[in-house]
């Protein structure tokens, strides 16, 4: 079901309700999707209150909810989304959501959602060149969530080094290279108590009262989550190996401080000629559960049991 509602001060927002979940997506502000959640339930996403239901600043707001950025950061990823947005339906389950070109950057935001089988929620994120020089920006989209979770990345399978080998195992010239890649700001401080590392999973969890952090990843694993009380957030995050990214080869970056957490993925990193358009696609999944997946073995058996979307 799809239909326009008030919510949160503004007068014009689409619902997109499922079976289980629903979309709530402003109209008088965008492109933004402020909440995600099962119905009568608690926002995955935060609401900034001072910020709800107000149009028309002159500066940039963060509000809230998931928002469609440009990377690498700078001036036009500030550019003031605070005005109505147009919008037309995507079949029976789906929406777009069009804003006006900036007349400042000659760039133009259009966001695509669909509720696909099985309540998955496809984001398509399309950045348009409209003006007449090529661009170096690329799509990035930011999940702004609720504070007092904790984010979970994977970790491929450890190893151990090729000299301990078993007797019999043959090495392979890979084995000795890196397998992850981690990319830090001069304001990350792994010590502060937010960065944990397991086998399995790197967790990066809210805390307040500490100043802002962020860590950056090349993740091919495909997927991030984020769990806050009894709910579990999935973004399915792409990755292209073939391509470079910004940011210094991130494809995925969480980004925390006393207000947030931020679960982000971008796009390649590829120019942005005149008229072209670039195209990035995230997919998300809400789930509960009653298990703590700070515990290594609650979350290798919660994650395993879920489906991989791509």
């Amino acid at each position: 079901m799809i239909q326009e509602i008030p919510y949160a001060g503004w007068k014009r927002n689409l619902r997109i309700q499922g079976a289980t979940t629903e979309l709530i997506i402003t109209l008088d502000v965008g492109p933004r999707i402020i909440r995600y959640a099962f119905p009568e339930a608690k926002n995955v996403f935060v609401e900034i209150p001072d910020q709800m239901g107000k149009t028309g600043e002159k500066e940039w707001m963060i509000r809230g909810g998931h928002r469609f950025w440009t990377a690498p950061e700078g001036d036009h990823s500030y550019e003031a989304d605070n005005s109505p947005v147009s919008w037309k339906k995507l079949g029976e389950d789906g929406v777009e959501i069009i804003q006006l070109a900036s007349p400042v950057f000659g760039l133009q935001k259009t966001l695509q959602v669909e509720l696909l089988k099985n309540e998955v929620v496809r984001v398509t994120h399309l950045l348009t060149n409209t003006g007449t020089k090529r661009m170096d920006v690329t799509p990035w989209a930011l999940s702004v969530m609720a504070p007092g979770g904790t984010a979970l990345v994977p970790q491929p399978q450890l190893d151990v080094h090729p000299s301990e080998f078993p007797e019999g195992r043959a090495t392979k010239p890979e084995d000795f290279l890196p397998n992850r890649e981690m990319v830090l700001w001069p304001f990350t401080n792994l010590m502060d108590g937010r960065y944990a590392f397991s086998e399995h999973f790197l967790r990066f969890s809210y805390r307040p009262k500490l100043p802002a952090t962020k860590l950056g990843l090349k993740f091919p694993a495909g997927w991030v989550a984020y769990q806050n009380g009894d709910f579990v957030f999935a973004k399915y995050v792409p990755f292209d190996p073939a391509s470079p990214y910004p940011d210094r080869g991130c494809n995925c970056e969480l980004y925390t401080n006393n207000d947030i957490l931020e679960v982000e993925s971008l796009a390649p990193s590829l120019p942005l000629e005149p008229g072209a358009t670039r195209r990035h696609v995230e997919h998300w999944a809400l789930h509960k559960t009653k298990a703590d997946l700070q515990d290594e073995k609650a979350a290798k058996e919660f994650f395993a049991r879920l489906p991989m979307i791509s």
